[in-house]
């Protein structure tokens, strides 16, 4: 959906545990920062879904680099996640 595939890392896998659900997404999000927002999206009405879906497309198509920790998400997500 956003252009992102993820590679398996054996040795994140051996610290952190591998989690495969995670690898499969096409986020510009790292592993960690997809399970975080898998959690949170749920919480979330239809509409703030569909603007964070639409945020994070805009990010990946701007070329911006995988976020990887919560201060790295655009402003618009940390505002609706109230992170």
């Amino acid at each position: 959906m956003f252009g992102w595939k993820k590679k398996y890392d054996p040795e994140l896998d051996e610290r952190e545990g591998r989690h495969v659900a995670a690898e499969q997404t096409e986020l510009p999000l790292d592993d960690f920062m997809t399970r975080l927002i898998a959690q949170e999206l749920p919480v979330l009405d239809s509409h703030d879904r569909a603007t964070v879906y639409r945020v994070l497309r805009e990010y990946t198509e701007a070329g911006k680099p995988r976020i990887t920790s919560q201060e790295d998400l655009p402003e618009e997500v940390r505002e609706i996640m109230d992170l």
